[in-house]
Order: structure tokens, then C-alpha cells, then sequence
């Protein structure tokens, strides 16, 4: 997909050229999951890396990836790319777990479908924290997030 700055009223036109900018008029939110990685975590994830158990999900809305992206800026977060289909960062789980275990940012509790949505069994329908995998994460270990765009 080529990138290219546009106005944030163009319906047309929802990405600009930095990920951390998207940006579209009406969009749903983002589908967001935090996975353990399957080489246990030793080293980041890149954006190719197979997921591990899933730690947390959750839908939120346009400006869900605000907290990611402010993790990348200080460090503390690899922000993989991926322009929303999907996006991916790795983070540490000391940086993750004591915020998603709080209640992650701009989480819905229940999250929001269109009428023309296809749900399988697989949409949990809800904010989810696996509380004993995440008990299972050593500050150190390297986690990957896996953010979709749902418009």
C-alpha cells in the first residue's frame, strides 16, 4: 500500500506517510492483541514472528494505538510497521503488563460490530486478560502486539 500525506476530512485517503499519524474519518477502531512470542520471548519480535499464546485482546477506537506509539518514542516499544493490516510492535512485558492489567487504553468492555460485520467464533465480543498467562511473563520477556484496522 503506498502511503501519502492527505487531509484528515478525505474519506478517500486515510493514511498519511508515518503509521503513527493514521488516521480515518469515521473509523471503527483498532482490534488489538498482545501474544506471547513462540521462542519465548528471548529477543524482540520482528514483524514476521509467529504468535504465542494470546495475553489480551481488545477493540478500541481510532486513537488506540496512542499508547504504543508513545512507548516507541521513548524506547520502550519497536514499532514493527504494518500500516493497520495489521500494525505490529514488540515490547517488553515490564512496559505492557502493569498497564494492560490496569485495563488497557481506550479499551471498549464490550466492543461494537456493524450490521454487515462477519463474526465467527472467534470474535470474543468483549476486553479479555489471560491473568494466568500474564502471570507467566518475566518483566524481560519480548512480547508482540498485533493491531488490526477495522474499517
Amino acid at each position: 500500500m503506498t502511503s501519502r500525506a492527505t487531509s484528515r476530512s478525505s474519506p478517500i485517503a486515510p493514511f498519511t506517510s508515518n503509521v503513527s499519524q493514521l488516521y480515518w474519518q469515521g473509523m471503527l477502531g483498532w482490534h488489538i492483541t498482545v501474544f506471547r512470542q513462540t521462542n519465548s520471548g528471548v529477543e524482540p519480535a520482528t514483524f514476521d514472528s509467529k504468535t504465542g499464546p494470546r495475553i489480551a485482546v481488545w477493540q478500541a477506537d481510532y486513537s488506540g494505538l496512542n499508547w504504543f506509539n508513545e512507548l516507541a518514542k521513548q524506547d520502550k516499544a519497536l514499532d514493527l510497521g504494518g500500516a493497520g493490516y495489521p500494525t505490529r510492535f514488540s515490547a517488553q512485558a515490564k512496559h505492557l503488563m502493569p498497564t494492560i492489567l490496569a485495563g488497557p487504553p481506550s479499551a471498549r468492555e464490550v466492543w461494537v460490530s456493524d450490521a454487515t460485520d462477519i463474526l465467527t467464533s472467534q470474535w470474543v465480543g468483549r476486553t479479555l486478560v489471560d491473568h494466568d498467562e500474564a502471570a507467566n511473563c518475566g518483566e524481560e520477556e519480548w512480547l508482540l502486539v498485533v493491531a488490526w484496522d477495522e474499517s
